[in-house]
């Protein structure tokens, strides 16, 4: 559906009062006090609205993916925060708001739970909510839909210059009173009171609002151990360990196989999952001794390795390996010297390739790592999905299950079976 720019100034205007409505409602019952929130004065959060302009555009290339449609929300959720989060705070010099603002509590899950949260709740605007404002807009005379958008979006975007110019004027300025006292000679009475009617209904609208630690210098893209450094490692480890085991291959076994776990990018899940746990077990002990490093490596990436065996077995109906020729092996899912060589990689990974990896991802732009972030995210979720089907569906046809709907056709028509034994060359289905 082709919408017109009318239509979607006039979205754009309904949902951002919306999305006034529903922090306002939320500050409320966990402050229980009223905050005027937004960064403009009348009741308007334009973020709600861009990403509602976003997804009513989108949408219509999704029919009937319920799911996606969902990962789509997360992912503009996700993208247009970020982006005012950061644009914001280099304007002004302050984190305007936190994830404290709506919630109690803090933490790299929690805020996750919480973008998870507006993404359904952005899905359940656009599947639901809609089609009603479509109707309304569509019974209304187009004279009057122009004169709403004309009048309220000249208003609003009047007040939202008025509000970035008194954020552009206070920039290192920390409460209204000091630059009344500062600038008192300078500045008229008017535009005295101008600045302390808006900068004062910011700061009453977003208490938690700190000194942005990037004007200083020192903020960093995913700094520490947090959400964003983890979907990283497991990215690049997945990237590296497909490319490592392939060239493996190669001088072993004199043939080029792929080691790739999904059908989309050279990815090696197993090695991507095993860089975060070793990650995230590991790094408490970074200053250990390289012995206990190496046995709890060992000990992790042995149970690592038999858990993973028997999730595909038991899932997928599948092995990718056997170790059962292979001497001291545990029920041909994991063996002694590969325990070995897991307690070596976790010596280097610790000591050596992490502290390296870690900073390289921390060089990332944050505006620009945030967004990209979440679009890999959204492609591995989808690659994961399209190739768990695929796999599912050749095991099917290997029983001689035959094609009993419209997907499992596009999946046998797509995904043949030359394919996923190219892919997936030493894969193995069960009794």
């Amino acid at each position: 559906m082709n919408y017109t720019i009318l239509e979607l100034i006039a979205y754009l205007i309904i949902y951002s009062f919306l999305g006034w409505l529903l922090e306002v409602c939320i500050v409320a019952i966990k402050d229980r006090r009223f905050r005027n929130r937004g960064l403009t004065n009348l009741p308007f959060c334009l973020m709600y609205g861009i990403m509602m302009d976003i997804l009513i555009i989108l949408w219509p290339e999704m029919l009937g993916h319920g799911f996606f449609k969902l990962i789509e929300a997360f992912v503009v959720f996700v993208a247009v925060q970020s982006s005012t989060e950061f644009l914001t705070s280099r304007v002004c010099q302050r984190m305007l708001w936190k994830y404290e603002d709506i919630t109690p509590y803090n933490g790299q899950w929690l805020n996750l739970l919480v973008a998870m949260s507006f993404a359904v709740l952005l899905w359940c605007g656009a599947e639901l909510l809609h089609p009603l404002m479509f109707l309304l807009i569509h019974m209304l005379p187009e004279v009057v839909v122009q004169i709403f958008c004309g009048v309220v979006g000249g208003v609003l975007f009047i007040d939202f210059l008025l509000t970035l110019y008194i954020m552009l004027r206070n920039r290192g300025n920390h409460r209204v009173i000091e630059y009344q006292q500062k600038e008192r000679e300078s500045v008229s009475g008017v535009n005295r009171k101008v600045y302390s009617a808006i900068w004062g209904r910011i700061e009453k609208a977003y208490p938690n609002m700190e000194e942005d630690p990037e004007a200083e210098g020192k903020y960093v893209f995913a700094k520490g151990i947090c959400i964003d450094k983890i979907i990283w490692v497991f990215l690049i480890s997945a990237l590296l360990g497909d490319i490592i085991e392939t060239f493996y291959c190669r001088i072993v076994g004199g043939v080029w196989m792929s080691r790739s776990s999904v059908l989309y990018g050279p990815f090696s899940i197993v090695w991507g999952l095993g860089a975060v746990v070793l990650t995230l077990v590991l790094s408490r002990f970074a200053q250990k001794a390289d012995r206990y490093i190496f046995l709890i490596g060992a000990l992790l990436g042995g149970v690592y390795e038999y858990v993973c065996s028997v999730f595909t077995e038991i899932v997928f109906g599948t092995v990718f390996w056997d170790y059962s020729h292979m001497p001291f092996n545990i029920g041909g899912r994991t063996n002694l010297l590969y325990m070995v060589f897991w307690g070596i990689l976790s010596v280097v990974w610790i000591k050596i390739i992490y502290p390296r990896l870690s900073n390289i991802i921390e060089k990332i732009p944050p505006l620009g790592g945030k967004i990209l972030t979440w679009l890999l995210v959204l492609f591995m979720v989808c690659n994961a999905l399209i190739s768990s089907l695929a796999m599912a569906r050749y095991t099917q046809r290997q029983e001689g299950i035959a094609a009993s709907n419209v997907v499992e056709e596009f999946l046998d028509a797509t995904y043949q079976d030359e394919l996923i034994e190219r892919v997936w060359p030493n894969m193995k289905i069960t009794e």
